[in-house]
C-alpha cells in the first residue's frame, strides 16, 4: 500500500511539474539586475512595455516558460495554442512577432528567473 501512494504521488509531482527546480532568490536578482527583466515587466499585473508577470505560471506550465524565455522569439513563431493565448490577452493577434529580445540567459538562470515567477 505504501508503494502504490509513493507511486502515486511521484506521478502527480512529475504531471504538475513540481520537482521544477530553480532557486527563486537568485531568480529575483537577475529578474531585477542582468536578465534585464524589469525593464519592460512588472511584478504585478500590470502592463509596463510587457505584460505583467503576477499570475505568469498559473496561465502557463513551467516548461513553457522555460522555452518562452530561452527564444521568445522562436517560441512566438511557433505559434500554438500557448501563444494564441498570450497574444489573445495581450492584444497581439496578428502581430508579427514579440517585442521581447533573446534571452541572454543560461538554462540554470532561466530555471531561477522561473522559480522566481512562482513566489509573484
Amino acid at each position: 500500500m505504501r508503494s502504490v501512494v509513493l507511486a502515486m504521488v511521484l506521478a502527480f509531482t512529475v504531471a504538475v511539474g513540481v520537482s521544477f527546480a530553480g532557486d527563486a532568490a537568485k531568480g529575483e536578482a537577475l529578474f531585477n539586475g542582468a536578465g534585464k527583466c524589469k525593464v519592460c515587466h512588472k511584478t504585478t499585473e500590470a502592463k509596463l512595455v510587457g505584460p505583467g508577470l503576477a499570475g505568469a505560471t498559473k496561465n502557463n506550465d513551467d516548461a513553457f516558460l522555460k522555452e518562452w524565455i530561452s527564444d521568445s522569439q522562436g517560441t512566438w513563431a511557433k505559434g500554438g495554442p500557448a501563444i494564441e493565448a498570450i497574444q489573445k490577452r495581450n492584444n497581439k493577434v496578428g502581430k508579427p512577432k514579440t517585442a521581447m529580445a533573446p534571452g541572454k540567459l543560461t538554462p540554470a538562470e532561466v530555471d531561477d528567473v522561473i522559480a522566481y515567477l512562482h513566489t509573484l
